[in-house]
């Protein structure tokens, strides 16, 4: 059995995707007005040109392997089994009711976005009028959710359910950006799947509009990065699993983050201080890969963290532990091919107090 699934925001209409819809094709941060900080993180998307990322202790090489095998459901799995391909997402057998490769923009509060497929990087906007949509069973190939793709406003309250992100050339394709899978904030990303992209969730713009909480649960990230985007001589990715920049309260519940093959990216989880994010509570998170594996700096809390070992460049862990009222966490092995933890190596204390 899985987790128990909350209950869904109640919906006003699901769209009629076709004639009906419209198509559109460390700083410091205490001095810096709204519309300065929608700047500084819109460069961030852009380019990723994030302040202090460590560059001098970020190693220089990636590694590579086949991409990973999607493993089967198992019915007899533990309910503390961690996410994976196969427990999210697009539900197995899933066939789109339409596939599109224009991009659309919802304006109506309460919509439902259901069993589309959006190919060409075709992507799902939100202006701020759109609160409270839900996007479910839908698969992007290239494509992301934006909720707020004008820098100011927000399409607040969103729900996204058994979504895939994959590649624009498909699951086993070479991710073809660093944009995110869904940005900015205020959203609850359920059962998701980010599968072999450039970058994952990224929660922001708590400043402009974007200033609910954010609640990603039940869901599995897989961050990689094309040699020709890792390290000097190249546009040198600063890839994350899940990153905050100007990022409301967050909670992470029960869910995978892949970094292994991104290993001249940030962090599989990312939230620093002195970059505007607010608190972070995490609950039975797994993580592999990345500089450091795990990187905190707000207030907030941690509980059952598991850090594959070995998997990190410089540490497990790069976090402000004075600014926590819990921490629980161990370094684990694992089996890449299901996803689970297989062992324990040791407990991992909260010993650092850096977490920019």
């Amino acid at each position: 059995m899985g987790r128990p699934v909350r209950p869904l925001v109640a919906a006003a209409a699901v769209i009629a995707l076709g004639a009906t819809a419209t198509v559109a094709t460390t700083q410091d941060w205490s001095s810096a007005t709204p519309k300065e900080r929608v700047e500084k993180v819109r460069m961030i998307v852009a380019n990723k040109a994030v302040g202090p990322r460590k560059r001098d202790r970020r190693i220089r090489r990636v590694y590579r392997s086949s991409p990973a095998a999607v493993p089967e459901p198992d019915p007899g799995s533990p309910p503390d089994a961690f996410p994976t391909p196969a427990t999210t997402g697009v539900p197995g057998g899933w066939q789109p009711t339409q596939t599109r490769s224009a991009s659309l923009t919802v304006s109506t509060p309460g919509t439902v976005v259901e069993d589309v497929r959006f190919t060409n990087g075709a992507s799902l906007n939100l202006t701020p009028s759109a609160d409270d949509v839900t996007v479910r069973r839908v698969e992007f190939l290239g494509g992301q959710i934006n909720n707020q793709p004008g820098g100011e406003g927000c399409g607040n309250g969103l729900v996204v359910e058994d979504v895939s992100f994959l590649p624009h050339g498909g699951r086993n394709a070479e991710p073809e950006n660093e944009m995110p899978a869904i940005q900015w904030g205020d959203y609850t990303a359920r059962r998701v799947e980010v599968y072999r992209k450039g970058e994952g969730l990224f929660v922001g713009a708590n400043s402009t509009g974007c200033d609910g909480p954010t609640l990603i649960e039940d869901s599995f990230i897989y961050v990689t990065l094309p040699p020709s985007f890792c390290g000097p001589g190249t546009l040198d990715w600063h890839t994350d699993g899940i990153q905050g920049y100007d990022g409301g309260p967050l909670t992470v519940d029960n869910t995978t983050v892949d970094a292994i093959e991104a290993m001249c990216g940030t962090a599989p989880f990312f939230y620093p201080r002195n970059q505007g994010n607010t608190s972070a509570n995490i609950n039975h998170l797994l993580v592999a890969g990345g500089g450091y594996s795990f990187r905190l700096g707000t207030p907030g809390s941690v509980h059952d963290l598991k850090v594959v070992d070995q998997a990190w460049g410089h540490g497990p862990i790069d976090v402000r532990c004075s600014a926590l009222s819990a921490w629980d966490a161990e370094v684990v092995t694992w089996d890449r091919s299901t996803y689970q933890p297989d062992g324990t190596v040791r407990s991992l204390p909260c010993d650092t107090e850096d977490g920019t």
